[in-house]
């Protein structure tokens, strides 16, 4: 990429992080825009976004991505984020706290090949990128691993929130991103409490819906 574009990324990143009040370093900044190159690079050869103007990308993508650090306090612990596609949340947000650990799970394997060339190109240690779907990882090695769970921009079903909920960790959350009337709708679920709705800066109706398994249903 030129390097008058990737400059111009640089400063749409840095827009989205002062505009959020966060404050990165220099390499984070770097590797925010690195993500941001990439991501516009592959989208040519396959789907990651349908997002076609760089100012959407930031604002869509890594602003409401980056926002979740600031509903949510992420110290130490594992963060994985399902059905990441173009690393969204879970890659911003490892590149903004990291001193988690993260997995992204994504079954699309030319996806998940995208966000292994993020990862390497960004010099990203303790996150990794399985190809692995949502009912594997459920009953697997990561089961009651996870101290936050994130989802965005897919549809959530009864079965879809039950798996969700058997990666948790004890006094794990869920993170999710959806329409505000659908995070209503989803915060009478049996089994979870719900915090109440975090909306989402310069977003119609978007918000973040933390919960955590109610006591005593962890894992059911």
């Amino acid at each position: 990429m030129p390097l008058a574009e990737h400059s111009e990324l640089r400063r749409l990143v840095e827009n989205v992080v002062s505009g959020l009040g966060l404050r990165l370093s220099e390499r984070q900044i770097e590797q925010l825009a690195t993500h941001f190159s990439l991501l516009l690079h592959w989208n040519r050869k396959i789907n990651l976004t349908s997002l076609r103007h760089p100012e959407e990308i930031a604002a869509r993508h890594f602003g409401e991505s980056l926002f979740l650090t600031k509903v949510v306090k992420l110290g130490t612990g594992l963060l994985v984020d399902v059905g990441s596609g173009a690393g969204f949340p879970g890659l911003p947000i490892k590149i903004a706290c990291p001193a988690i650990s993260a997995v992204l799970l994504e079954a699309n394997k030319r996806k998940t090949a995208f966000l292994k060339e993020v990862i390497r190109s960004c010099g990203l240690e303790g996150i990794e990128a399985r190809s692995e779907r949502l009912e594997e990882a459920a009953r697997g090695e990561l089961a009651g691993q996870a101290q936050w769970v994130t989802l965005r921009a897919v549809a959530l079903t009864a079965d879809l929130l039950m798996d969700l909920k058997k990666l948790l960790a004890p006094e794990g959350q869920l993170a999710l991103f959806l329409g505000e009337k659908d995070a209503l709708e989803l915060a009478r679920t049996p089994g979870f409490q719900w915090a109440p709705p975090a909306r989402i800066p310069h977003s119609e109706r978007r918000v973040i819906l933390i919960g955590r398994a109610a006591a005593g249903t962890e894992g059911s």
